[in-house]
């Protein structure tokens, strides 16, 4: 008689089978250990230790160090959708000039959303690992990172500030205000320490996460505001200079009628 396989199963309560657990540990310690040493310098051996498994359970769940990289980004970018995709969604409904009003709340709301991650909890890991992903420029995860996230979002505030400022999305003044609207928010992500050092705050909580939000919504309204909008940025053409009469032209004598 033929056996019959069982298909592991999640326990009744919710809770995560042993292997599932497992692999969350180590992700979280991944966290830790790659934006501390950077992927190059960071040891899988260290990892495992640190986890609380053997070195070969690295290569079971994740087929190697590259491979857990990977499981660390995906799992920033799955926590940060999580968070931000209601607004973004919102974000790229708003298409038409006569939306202006609309596309400024939605690029707000979708700033307060990318500022609502600084509380999540790992968040502080996340950041880390970003910060130093960036600085070595090492390993598959900021590929990653950028296009499931960085991208999405840099085109949906581009969006957004093309229509309130009836500009071209590819313009190249669009594109500097979506970078300078969205880094006011990450730089409280990647330079979280020298930030809350800076602030003299020892986190983010409630009361400090608003403080946040209204400095850069009045920031965002005041860049969105600034300068004419269509064209601005475009030098502007200068004013014509009176003619003047050519050398040995001529000047026609006035008659008694035109005044001086």
């Amino acid at each position: 008689m033929p056996m019959t396989r069982i298909k592991r199963r999640h326990p009744e309560d919710g809770g995560y089978a042993r292997g599932e657990e497992t692999r969350a540990r180590i992700i979280t310690t991944a966290l830790r250990v790659f934006g501390e040493a950077g992927f190059n310098e960071a040891s899988t051996r260290q990892i495992a230790a640190d986890a609380g498994v053997n070195p070969p359970a690295l290569q079971y769940y994740f087929g190697g160090k590259e491979g857990l990289h990977r499981a660390c980004a995906q799992f920033i970018i799955d926590r940060m959708l999580s968070i931000v995709s209601p607004a973004l969604t919102r974000a790229r409904e708003i298409k038409r000039p006569a939306q202006r009003a609309q596309a400024v709340d939605a690029l707000c709301a979708l700033l307060d959303a990318m500022a609502d991650g600084l509380v999540a909890a790992g968040s502080e890991s996340w950041g880390r690992f970003i910060m130093r992903g960036k600085a070595d420029g090492a390993g598959p995860a900021m590929g990653m990172l950028r296009q499931n996230i960085g991208q999405p979002i840099m085109q949906a505030v581009a969006q957004l500030i093309a229509v309130v400022t009836d500009r071209e999305v590819a313009d190249e003044i669009t594109r500097i205000k979506a970078a300078a609207i969205l880094g006011q928010v990450t730089t409280f992500h990647t330079n979280r320490e020298s930030t809350m050092e800076a602030l003299k705050w020892p986190d983010f909580d409630a009361h400090r996460l608003q403080m946040i939000k209204t400095v850069i919504r009045g920031h965002t309204r005041a860049i969105l505001d600034a300068g004419p909008h269509r064209g601005a940025g475009a030098p502007r053409p200068r004013a014509r200079a009176p003619a003047r009469a050519r050398p040995g032209a001529r000047l026609r004598p006035r008659s008694s009628g035109e005044s001086s």
